[in-house]
């Protein structure tokens, strides 16, 4: 997953290492993720936030207007490092990938952060539009690029649906996060990644598949 973010330059030489503005804008993503680990995002404030990263409020708004568009670039600068679709192989094999991948993030305290960000979507306007536009969006137009290639390549059947596909694979992971609290394994991701391919096929193999 990639992000393109602004960053300021100076144009006077320094000593090797970051420039102090960078790694104050780290300081920020760490403290926000620190805090959308740990806490409700109602409870989480700027003030906490700069304070956590010992920097100003002002520090802060330089870089993001709400606290809602903070936390979803303290999000996405998380799971950019550990979510990643690879360049490389073969279609349903890099989309088996990258669903093992975010069966991993789903777990644990990350697995948290993205439950809180999930369920205070349905009531946050403003939450929710960034996470649609920055979150959501970018990465559906990826992986629908991935089942239509490898629909190309004769991996998937000629009039596999592409949104029912994909909803029948991350559907369980989101049941487990979100509803259950139950572990999200790698025994489990394969498991149901296999199965929604294999009923795939052989619901073509039936002459009941539908058209993209």
């Amino acid at each position: 997953m990639r992000q393109e973010r602004c960053e300021i330059r100076p144009t006077f030489k320094r000593p090797a290492g970051r420039p102090r503005s960078e790694a104050s804008r780290a300081s920020i993503l760490d403290a926000a993720y620190s805090f959308l680990r740990a806490k409700p995002i109602s409870a989480i404030s700027t003030v906490h936030i700069a304070r956590k990263a010992g920097v100003s409020t002002a520090t802060v708004y330089r870089w993001w207007p709400t606290k809602e568009a903070l936390l979803l670039d303290a999000f996405l600068h998380k799971a950019d490092h550990e979510v990643v679709l690879a360049a490389e192989g073969s279609p349903l094999g890099r989309l088996k990938e990258y669903v093992l991948q975010v069966g991993r993030f789903f777990t644990g305290e990350n697995g948290t952060a993205v439950a809180r960000l999930l369920t205070t979507i349905q009531d946050n306007g403003i939450l929710r539009k960034e996470f649609l536009e920055r979150v959501y969006s970018p990465r559906e137009k990826e992986i629908r690029a991935l089942v239509k290639e490898a629909i190309q390549k004769r991996q998937l059947p000629p009039g596999t649906e592409v949104s029912p596909f994909l909803d029948t694979i991350i559907g369980p992971l989101l049941t487990r996060l979100l509803i259950r609290h139950e572990q999200i394994d790698e025994e489990f991701v394969i498991s149901v990644f296999d199965w929604v391919v294999a009923g795939t096929i052989a619901q073509k193999t039936t002459g009941k598949s539908t058209q993209v």
